[in-house]
């Protein structure tokens, strides 16, 4: 169930801190500049105000991640797209049920994202089941009423 997921850390090429100016995928640029527009007076788009018809346009292509005060992950949300790609519907599960290799990952990234409280992107190159393809992903924080970052919501497409 998790071969694919496995292969993609162990072959993965890429920075988790890649500038954000650097972004390719046009649905990526557009998802950055809506969330900008989140902020409201405080400068932290609320966790409480999202909604799926806001972010309809990026739905197939992405992931909540709900983060609990202990420091657990645990999706939300599972796009139908990523789904298909990675052969696994995540929704309801903890990142502990990820290969450790993959796990690792994504326990960085998402650490990185709590702690900064801001966006992060990473490009990278896998091996999927033979086929080399290269992706790209857009962390975004969103927030809960005492400013502790409460979800991520990752959006993630091929770059051709």
């Amino acid at each position: 169930m998790f071969v694919t997921l496995a292969v993609v850390a162990r072959f993965c090429i890429g920075r988790a801190d890649m500038d954000l100016d650097q972004l390719r995928h046009p649905h990526l640029i557009a998802l950055r500049r809506w969330w900008l527009g989140q902020g409201g007076s405080e400068g932290l788009p609320s966790a409480a105000d999202l909604s799926p018809t806001m972010l309809r346009r990026w739905l197939d292509n992405m992931v909540v991640v709900d983060l609990d005060p202990a420091g657990e992950a645990r999706y939300a949300y599972y796009g139908a797209n990523l789904a298909a790609a990675f052969g696994t519907d995540m929704v309801g599960r903890s990142i502990d049920q990820l290969p450790e290799t993959q796990r690792a990952i994504l326990v960085r990234e998402y650490d990185t994202i709590r702690r900064g409280r801001a966006p992060v992107a990473r490009r990278y190159t896998a091996d999927f089941d033979g086929q080399t393809q290269t992706w790209e992903r857009l962390l975004l924080p969103f927030f809960d009423g005492e400013g502790a970052v409460e979800k991520i919501i990752v959006a993630v497409y091929r770059l051709e």
